[in-house]
């Protein structure tokens, strides 16, 4: 029997917000993003990468940033969609469609199966760090920024691959206004979302109402009981506050709740390794997946994701002087998930999670934030400094259920059960595979971060200016664990005896042997040459633990050459937080190398220009380049299915990515805009000797020797990305309103899903073309309708991967979203 990888998973997810403690933002525009005022057709977006506001073309880092109408365009829900229109930028997923981690210039993952790491790009909303991803976010925003590379000081931990950040539209004064937006389409898409700005008294308090929500089938129908995955079913509710008392207090409060209840992801399985021993059995059911196509499966398991997320926060800043500025952030959040996957992709009971008991969550999170800066800034010398604290606990139990195959023998038995097609019958089983179920009635995850920053800007002259900072991170984490063998899963050897099988002395041992067994005190009792004597409630609860703690820095020039024209040069350290492998502690102690993994230390290079161009009458251009190369030491790297078909996180030596990033806009005429993105990475292991396991026995795991993995290319790190767009706004017709159609091409080449070899271990490259057609004002009237269609031809490409051919002996993977067509309609007032 192996232990649940989905609690392991779990762990990594569960302390995933652990791994987004950083500094937040400074505050959002109070206005949305408006369009040159030349007009020239250029976005003039407003951003907080360096926790003040300024144009994004003054940011001496590459940042790729979207206005709300810009991805309204682009039909942007997820980061999935995301991907496709920023360079450098990928985003994971697993068979659980919404566990969405981003990757930029190939760093990211969400850490690996244990506590402590976490993501390698930090999501923030609303200044505060938290999940960005999945459905429930990317509405009602002042702007969306993805900042590219280590963001080591304002950001600090886990910022090794950098930072994406959702500010939502605060409050303004003195204006009622508001939208709302419905849009439909295909497999039943029913989607709206809203706003309301209400003044409340002139210049000191107003508020802001939002929500939104999306409802549409799944685009995979499951062949045997017509239940559809990836659907889309979410809603979620946003208030903010904006307080201004005196004209030197400004406080902001904002309150966010998401709910998700979603069908999960529709896998598909794509190979089946022939020396594992389930290969036989899996095999017709990987013939009859070929012959159904991408877009049906056949799963064991109803796949569901469930979540809950809740955000309050409170942003006030105090002018002390004309010159000084303190600011307080502090934070409360509470996220609830349960999910329910396959992970063998088969009707076989492989290798599934039931999800949580009833009326529990496999992950339960209580996260505090709070952060005091301090700002001083006299127009040549501006200084920011301040602390950041994190707290995080699991504030009721975390359970599994999870499902896997019944040993021969029961837990300590030796191969898995396949009862002959006789057998099966008389036992009136669906599969030759009786299942045994595993029960984790607790788990809990918790952790606490500290850091002290300080960050200076000095103009050397009016238009060079000198950036250095400084900031040191402390981390702890933990957790625990219990688990034990449901009885009624044994009931077959009683079964047995009765059809004359086995006797019943036979079945009364293993039954008396397993039911109730404490599975982690039975493998610790073998391990150490005895016998299990502890049945549940009595189970001990192993405990695990770690700590770390790093410097992270910057340092940069940057020169304003002439107004339209920035050139710089910056170098960062960043560091991801060690962590620790539950699974090497139970099986193995936690005085094993395995057990603790070493923090991730990142440095980098990055060369940039930022450039607009004014080409005569209304022709103007914007072009931004970046250029970088990024070392990396102590790489976390996952070893999939290494013990007990679980997951474990270890560290790679030496590694580097080198690349360039390409932005550009051109209106040749006005009405006539064409704009592209490209990156390029080159992301390969210098040194990586994958870490030897030893055969333990009481987990039936054989051992793995040594791998020389140098010189392989990262995982899910497309070597070329990039797309283009082009747009044309008809000559507008007095009283009819404005028309325009925009035709946009994203392509990404292909990426590893794993370094070592193995069938299906490339995703290849693909391209996809969206459509859309605008009427802007109609007849005079605030309202704004559109005709879309994404991926219109309808292109098959896999987007995720779980790639354990050489391992548990198969790769599934989950694809993108098949062709959709809609209208939206628009009202604003």
């Amino acid at each position: 029997m192996a232990i649940s990888r989905k609690f392991l998973t779990s762990l990594c997810w569960g302390v995933a917000p652990l791994a987004l403690a950083a500094n937040p933002s400074s505050a959002a525009a109070q206005d949305a993003p408006q369009a040159d005022s030349a007009g020239g057709g250029l976005e003039e977006i407003i951003v907080t990468a360096r926790r003040f506001e300024e144009r994004a073309q003054q940011v001496p880092i590459a940042i790729t940033a979207f206005s709300q109408d810009g991805l309204r365009e682009k039909g942007v829900n997820t980061g999935t969609d995301l991907q496709n229109y920023t360079p450098s930028l990928s985003v994971l997923g697993d068979v659980a469609r919404n566990q969405e981690t981003y990757s930029i210039r190939g760093m990211g993952g969400n850490g690996g199966p244990g506590t402590g790491s976490g993501p390698g790009v930090v999501g923030y909303f609303a200044e505060v760090p938290t999940s960005v991803s999945g459905p429930g976010s990317f509405y009602d925003l002042a702007s969306l920024q993805v900042l590219k590379g280590p963001q080591g000081t304002l950001f600090g931990r886990n910022t090794t691959g950098g930072a994406v950040l959702l500010e939502p539209a605060r409050p303004k004064m003195g204006v009622v206004e508001g939208y709302a937006d419905l849009t439909l389409g295909n497999y039943n898409r029913r989607s709206g979302q809203g706003a309301l700005n209400i003044p409340l008294v002139d210049d000191v308090l107003a508020i802001r109402v939002a929500g939104q929500f999306d409802k549409r089938d799944g685009y995979v129908r499951d062949a045997v009981t017509g239940f559809d995955y990836l659907n889309r079913n979410n809603y979620s509710l946003r208030f903010g506050l904006q307080f201004n008392p005196t004209d030197t207090i400004r406080s902001y409060t904002a309150v966010s709740y998401v709910d998700v209840k979603e069908h999960g992801g529709g896998s598909i399985l794509l190979a089946v390794n022939p020396a594992r021993p389930y290969a036989a059995l899996l095999q017709p059911y990987l013939l009859a997946q070929q012959a159904r196509g991408v877009r049906e499966t056949a799963l064991s398991v109803p796949t569901r994701e469930v979540a809950k997320a809740f955000l309050a926060l409170n942003n006030t800043e105090f002018d002390l002087s004309d010159t000084l500025t303190l600011k307080n952030i502090f934070s409360y959040a509470r996220t609830r998930s349960t999910s329910a996957t396959d992970r063998d992709s088969t009707p076989l009971p492989i290798a599934d999670l039931l999800g949580a008991y009833p009326g529990s969550y496999n992950n339960n999170l209580r996260t505090i934030t709070e952060e005091l800066q301090l700002r001083y800034d006299d127009g040549t010398l501006r200084i920011q400094a301040g602390g950041f604290f994190l707290d995080q606990k699991t504030p009721s139990p975390l359970t599994f259920q999870t499902v896997n195959p019944m040993q021969q023998l029961g837990l300590l038995g030796g191969g898995p059960l396949i009862l002959p097609p006789a057998l099966q019958a008389a036992l009136g089983l669906p599969t030759p595979l009786a299942p045994a179920l595993s029960l984790q009635p607790t788990a809990h995850v918790d952790g606490r971060s500290k850091a002290v920053y300080a960050q200076m800007q000095y103009k050397l002259t009016p238009d060079l200016t000198a950036t250095a900072g400084f900031r040191w991170t402390w981390d702890r984490f933990g957790g625990d664990i219990q688990a034990y063998q449901d009885p009624q899963s044994y009931q077959i050897f009683n079964q047995l005896a009765t059809l004359g099988v086995i006797t019943p002395a036979q079945a009364a041992q293993v039954v008396g042997l397993n039911a109730n067994l404490c599975v982690y005190d039975a493998f610790k009792a073998v391990a150490a040459g005895g016998f299990p004597t502890l049945y549940y409630p009595n189970c001990t609860t192993p405990t695990f633990k770690g700590k770390s703690d790093g410097p992270t820095w910057q340092l940069g020039l940057d020169w304003q050459a002439n107004p339209d024209t920035l050139l710089y040069a910056v170098s960062r350290r960043g560091y991801k937080s060690g962590a620790s492998n539950p699974i090497v502690s139970l099986f193995l102690g936690e005085e094993h190398p395995l057990f603790a993994v070493r923090p991730e230390q990142v440095t980098d290079l990055e060369l940039g220009v930022k450039k607009d161009w004014n080409l005569g009458g209304d022709a103007r251009a914007r072009t931004n380049i970046s250029a970088f190369y990024t070392w990396y030491n102590d790489i976390q790297v996952i070893q999939r299915a290494s013990i007990a078909g679980s997951d474990i996180l270890t560290n790679a030596k030496k590694a580097r990515v080198m690349g360039l990033e390409f932005e550009g806009q051109l209106v040749p005429v006005r009405g006539l805009t064409f704009s592209a993105v490209y990156s390029y990475n080159s992301a390969k292991y210098l040194e990586y000797d994958s870490i030897a396991i030893p055969a333990i026995p009481q987990a039936l795991t054989a051992a793995q020797p040594s791998r020389d993995l140098s010189g392989t290319p990262f995982s899910f790190v497309p070597k070329h990305k990039f797309s283009l767009n082009g747009r044309i706004d008809l000559p507008s017709v007095e009283g009819v309103g404005e028309m325009a159609f925009n035709a946009n091409w994203t392509y990404q080449s292909s990426q590893r899903v794993t370094p070592e070899a193995q069938p299906f271990d490339t995703i290849a490259g693909y391209g996809l073309v969206n459509l859309r057609f605008e009427w802007n004002n109609m007849f005079g009237a605030p309202i704004d309708a559109a005709i879309y269609g994404t991926n219109i031809f309808d292109k098959e490409y896999r987007v995720t991967a779980n790639p354990g051919y050489n391992n548990s002996g198969f790769i599934n993977s989950i694809y993108g979203e098949p062709a959709q067509y809609g209208v939206q309609l628009r009202y604003r007032f």
